[in-house]
């Protein structure tokens, strides 16, 4: 009888297994990010301007409902130009988008509500139409309205003191916004940390971007905001295992700050999927979008100064555990958006590149008016201690602040300059940020004026066949990067990091050349604003 008892309790707990797989859906879900050539000629009607873009993600939108997606990312700053426009040219763009926590929002069913409000409406439709979620990054408009106390009902628009309002009396948020599959706002976030944008405020409240969806908890940031904390802790809210990410990024070197790269690393440090959508604006360092998950990294991603609208579709898993993550199959497509079409890439094993090996406008000058000559960025990295590689393997240990790096290595030949870099101490950006790291990378560069490492390079033949990195970090934030010749993403079946304090390369196709390869620990609760921006 003990033996019935027993069967039948196994037999109901498998039933309550398959049933709980059941009710899970499947493993994975359907993403897509598009990065957009955004139309930006503000010497045309706003209407003009914003409808052009529409277009371009309408575009973008029907192609992916025909792959069957579930979700869709825009970048920053996609709808209208942001950069360098004054608050009086922002007004003719820009709406007044309800809080989605406080009310019901579907501005495609209210038209007679929403009648003026074109961006919020076309999203709203193309998103109950396609039945998809969508994820957009547009600018909120508030009145700033001082009153005795800020309720949670109006923290948007309130302040406590009239002297905190700006000057025009108006507030304006970098904003992110998110439609459901029937068009219903479902979350509105604004960006913490601006990036130099003076004609923008920065919200002083709390805010939960939090989402929902029929195939996983999601959360969201802008741009900028993924260097800092917050962010990191967004995503260790219970449940949450997905990042929506418009951004507008520039590339800087070293590798730290490399779109794709920076991408990458993070997601599979935070242990998240991560859904970048990025700008292409080459001239400016603007490029880069990728679609990411923990374990695998990038599952496909572009990064190219080629002048095209972009659009990437891949299979994500529903799951953190790795062997459910590794073992779903992608299925990814990457497709052309031109002239309202959406041509798809075939055959294409890897994306063609159009990098020179010097990137900066130190080197370079200022790129042309036509946008396709890509620039980069310095950091300014005058705390690392560098040592230049001699020979074609060996071993070496620099300290720095008490933060020691060790590097091992063997290559076929040492006919490029390479070499260690390592710093224990605050990096400062632009002399207005001071970011808490410990990092140490290994990077082809060249030597100018008694500075080792004064030029980061894009390009390199040089082949290793095996490089080991091992630091003393004292944070548990630590990311991994590993970039090829021409801003490549080095093959994951290529390189392995144990998540804590190293990391391993190993050159299984003997072809690929390293130029940048490293990790990156942020030791968050360091970090200072050394210059305040904006009122």
């Amino acid at each position: 009888m003990k033996r019935i008892l027993d069967f039948q309790l196994f037999f109901t707990t498998v039933l309550s297994l398959l049933a709980l797989e059941l009710a899970a859906g499947p493993d994975h879900y359907r993403a897509a990010v598009a990065e957009t050539v955004r139309f930006s000629d503000i010497s045309c009607p706003p209407k003009e301007v914003v409808k052009r873009n529409l277009d371009i993600y309408e575009a973008a939108v029907k192609a992916s409902a025909k792959n069957d997606v579930d979700i869709i990312v825009f970048p920053e700053c996609g709808i209208f130009p942001c950069e360098k426009v004054n608050r009086s040219v922002l007004r003719t763009f820009v709406e007044d988008i309800p809080n989605p926590k406080r009310e019901s929002i579907n501005p495609c069913k209210q038209s007679d509500k929403f009648h003026n409000h074109s961006i919020l409406s076309k999203l709203s439709c193309l998103a109950k139409k396609h039945n998809l979620y969508i994820v957009a990054n547009t600018f909120d408009f508030k009145k700033c309205k001082p009153v005795e106390t800020c309720d949670a009902d109006g923290f948007d628009t309130c302040t406590s003191e009239e002297s905190n309002c700006p000057s025009d009396g108006n507030f304006f948020y970098n904003t992110n916004i998110v439609f459901d599959r029937k068009g219903s706002l479902v979350s509105r976030y604004y960006k913490k940390h601006l990036y130099f944008e003076r004609t923008l405020n920065k919200p002083d409240f709390q805010q939960d971007a939090t989402f929902h969806t029929d195939f996983g908890n999601f959360t969201t940031v802008i741009c900028f905001d993924l260097i800092f904390k917050e962010s990191v802790e967004d995503v260790k809210k219970p449940g949450i295992i997905n990042l929506a990410y418009p951004t507008y990024w520039y590339d800087h070197v070293p590798q730290v700050f490399f779109a794709t790269a920076y991408q990458q690393a993070w997601a599979m440090t935070n242990k998240v999927n991560l859904l970048a959508a990025n700008g292409h604006m080459p001239k400016t360092g603007t490029l880069g979008s990728g679609i990411y998950s923990a374990h695998k990294g990038a599952l496909i991603y572009t990064h190219n100064p080629d002048f095209r609208t972009k659009l990437l579709i891949s299979n994500v898993p529903r799951s953190l555990n790795k062997e459910k993550a590794n073992s779903i199959e992608l299925n990814e497509k990457k497709f052309y958006l031109e002239s309202g079409a959406a041509i798809e890439v075939v055959g294409e094993e890897e994306e063609e590149r159009n990098f020179r090996s010097d990137c900066t406008t130190t080197v370079l000058g200022e790129a042309n008016d036509t946008m396709d000559s890509y620039r980069c960025f310095d950091s300014t990295l005058n705390d690392y201690q560098y040592f230049k590689l001699e020979g074609n393997e060996g071993t070496h240990e620099i300290c720095s602040n008490e933060f020691c790096c060790s590097l091992s290595y063997q290559a076929h030949s040492m006919d490029e300059d390479y070499f260690l870099a390592v710093s224990g101490k605050p990096l400062t950006y632009y002399d207005t940020f001071s970011y808490g790291i410990q990092s140490c990378f290994l990077a082809r560069c060249r030597s100018s004026d008694g500075h080792p490492c004064k030029h980061f390079l894009l390009k390199s033949r040089t082949i290793f066949q095996n490089v080991h990195i091992k630091a003393n970090f004292t944070t548990r934030h630590v990311y991994p990067f590993a970039l090829d010749s021409d801003v490549r993403l080095t093959n994951r079946k290529n390189w392995s990091f144990d998540g804590k304090s190293q990391i391993t390369y190993e050159n299984l196709n003997k072809k690929s050349s390293v130029t940048f390869f490293g990790l990156h620990g942020r030791l968050y609760d360091v970090d200072k604003i050394l210059k305040k921006l904006l009122k």
